[in-house]
C-alpha cells in the first residue's frame, strides 16, 4: 500500500510480548502508539484475563486496557514465548482463535493485523527446541489461515527480517538469537507503514 507516516500509528495499539516492548522502547520503533506489551506472555494470557506487567512496571488486564484505548487498528504479535518446546501447538492456535474472537467482540470497529511470529537465528534451537524455521513457518501458515477466517489482515514479517535461508538476519539479531536490535525495528516499521489496509484493499489483503 502507499506508505503512511509514523503519525498514522498514534491512535493504534500493539499487543504482544517482549518483541513488541522493543517497538515501544526503541526510538526506531513506534513509541507514540499505544502498547499492551508484556514480557513472556502468549494468547492464553489475553483470553484468561491474566493481570500482566507492562514495561514500566504497572500491571493491567490486556482486554481491559484495549477496551479503554479503542484503537483504530490493532497489531498482534504473540507466540515466541509459548512455542519454545517442540511439541503439539494446537493449544496455541486454539487460544489464538479465542483471542481474536474476544478482540473482535470488544473492538468491533478496529482493523486487526495478525503479525507473523518473527524468524530466529539457527542456534536458538539448542536452548529453545521449538524455535526453528521449519516449525515457525508451519505455525505462521496456520496463523495466516486463521487471520483470513476471522477477517483480519496477516503481515509476514519474514519478508523484511529473514535472510535468504529463512533465519533472522544476523545484523538484526540480539545475542539471544530471537530478540531484535533497533536496526531491525527500523525495517519492521517501514514494512508496517507500507502494508496498511484500506476499505478497498481489505479483500485483497
Amino acid at each position: 500500500s502507499t506508505a503512511v507516516g509514523k503519525e498514522w500509528f498514534n491512535d493504534v495499539s500493539f499487543v504482544g510480548d517482549s518483541l513488541t516492548q522493543g517497538m515501544q522502547l526503541y526510538d526506531t520503533g513506534l513509541p507514540n502508539a499505544n502498547f499492551c506489551a508484556y514480557k513472556g506472555v502468549g494468547p492464553n494470557a489475553v483470553v484468561n484475563n491474566t493481570t500482566c506487567r507492562r514495561a514500566d512496571g504497572e500491571k493491567e488486564v490486556p482486554m481491559e486496557a484495549l477496551a479503554s484505548q479503542q484503537p483504530r487498528a490493532l497489531y498482534i504479535l504473540l507466540g515466541t514465548n509459548v512455542l519454545n518446546r517442540d511439541d503439539d501447538y494446537s493449544n496455541f492456535l486454539t487460544y489464538y482463535r479465542l483471542m481474536l474472537d474476544m478482540v473482535t467482540q470488544t473492538l468491533p470497529n478496529t482493523q486487526i493485523y495478525v503479525q507473523s511470529i518473527t524468524p530466529v537465528r539457527p542456534d536458538v534451537r539448542a536452548t529453545h527446541p521449538g524455535l526453528y524455521k521449519e516449525r515457525l513457518c508451519e505455525i505462521n501458515n496456520e496463523l495466516a489461515a486463521i487471520a483470513l477466517e476471522k477477517n483480519c489482515a496477516f503481515l509476514n514479517l519474514w519478508e523484511v527480517l529473514a535472510d535468504e535461508n529463512g533465519d533472522l538476519k544476523a545484523e538484526y539479531a540480539q545475542k539471544d538469537g530471537y530478540h531484535v536490535k533497533p536496526e531491525g525495528y527500523t525495517v519492521w516499521v517501514d514494512y508496517l507503514c507500507t502494508h496498511t489496509v484500506t476499505t478497498t484493499t481489505a479483500a485483497a489483503a
